[in-house]
Order: C-alpha cells, then sequence, then structure tokens
C-alpha cells in the first residue's frame, strides 16, 4: 500500500527594494523624496530634496553614480551638522514650479 504524499510549504523569499521615500530628519514624517535633475557640470547630477509635510526644500549636486539612498545619507549628515541652510516651501508651491520646467 502506498503512503500519503507529504504535503511540502513553499518557501517564499522576499525581496528587498531600495526605499523611494525616507523619513524627514525635521518632521519626523516619512514624506522625504529625493528627485534628480540634469546639472551643468559634467560628471555630476542634482538632486532635490522635498518633504511633502513640512515642506523642506534643499538641492545639492552629487555625482551620477550616486543613488537616493547615498544622497539622503549624505544629507542627513550635513542636517546632523547644521553646516548647510534650508529652505521651506509650501508643497504646492514646488509641484507649480516642476511642471513649468
Amino acid at each position: 500500500m502506498g503512503r500519503r504524499r507529504k504535503k511540502y510549504k513553499k518557501v517564499v523569499k522576499r525581496v528587498r527594494r531600495i526605499p523611494k521615500i525616507f523619513q524627514c530628519p525635521n518632521c519626523g514624517s516619512r514624506t522625504l523624496t529625493i528627485r534628480f535633475r540634469k546639472s551643468e557640470v559634467e560628471g555630476m547630477k542634482k538632486a532635490v530634496i522635498t518633504c511633502g509635510a513640512c515642506g523642506l526644500y534643499y538641492e545639492m549636486n552629487v555625482p551620477e553614480i550616486l543613488e537616493a539612498v547615498d544622497v539622503y545619507g549624505k544629507f542627513i549628515d550635513l542636517f546632523e551638522e547644521g553646516s548647510i541652510e534650508l529652505e521651506f516651501r509650501k508643497p504646492e508651491e514646488e509641484e507649480i514650479g516642476s511642471e513649468s520646467a
């Protein structure tokens, strides 16, 4: 006589992805986004860091090889040191300005 076939549970491996939305160091909410634009300097790109909740806005030139996570780490270091001047813009102003450009 044959035995019953043993049931196996499938092991699902979760693929960890690089985040696209980060925590704002100013207000603490998870609404900080980093977008990239072309820069005038060859081999560099401009990173635009904005927070949708508090309106934090900062632009910095970074090498082309850096990703959003790397720029976020660099931004956090500069923010903690206090060596950068920050702007605060309303989220509506930022959206209107980026559509026309």
